[in-house]
């Protein structure tokens, strides 16, 4: 596996997920329009917590993330079930921008390890990883479709 080029793709997407914050209020990161299940806020935290909890979970690897993200944006939670204070954008988007260079210095050299256990069919460390990069652009085209149907609502 090309270890370079799989932590190159992480950093070319994350800085491409980054610029869909630029000019973000915090309230336009927490509407949600009519058809949608979360808001702009929750999918950029679960793209932050499913990249750590998969190379945790599955690939074994020692990566902490803070147990308020969790509670907020694990898969299955929802902003209606939200209590308390949540993360402002700023916090997010410092734990999105650290996380690909936090991610590379507990990795790297270990992309072809066995994970742990399987997650779906994969079964190294960084076929998980790659999958990380498949799942932050899924959630992008969804931060894309909020934030047009935001505008239109306005």
């Amino acid at each position: 596996m090309n270890e370079a080029m799989i932590f190159q793709q992480i950093n070319l997407i994350r800085q491409n997920t980054l610029k869909e914050m630029e000019n973000l209020s915090e309230e336009q990161a927490d509407q949600m329009p009519e058809g949608f299940r979360n808001t702009i806020r929750w999918n950029l935290g679960h793209i932050y917590v499913v990249q750590n909890s998969l190379l945790s979970q599955f690939g074994g690897k020692d990566i902490e993330t803070p147990p308020r993200y969790l509670e907020l944006f694990a898969p299955g939670t929802k902003p209606a079930d939200w209590q308390g204070e949540v993360p402002t954008l700023n916090e997010v988007k410092q734990l999105l921008e650290e996380q690909p260079a936090k991610l590379k210095e507990v990795l790297a050299g270990q992309l072809d390890e066995e994970a742990i256990k399987p997650f779906n069919s994969l079964t190294t460390v960084g076929q998980i990883l790659s999958f990380t990069s498949y799942h932050e652009g899924m959630h992008m085209g969804i931060i894309k479709g909020l934030k047009k149907a935001n505008s239109v609502a306005e």
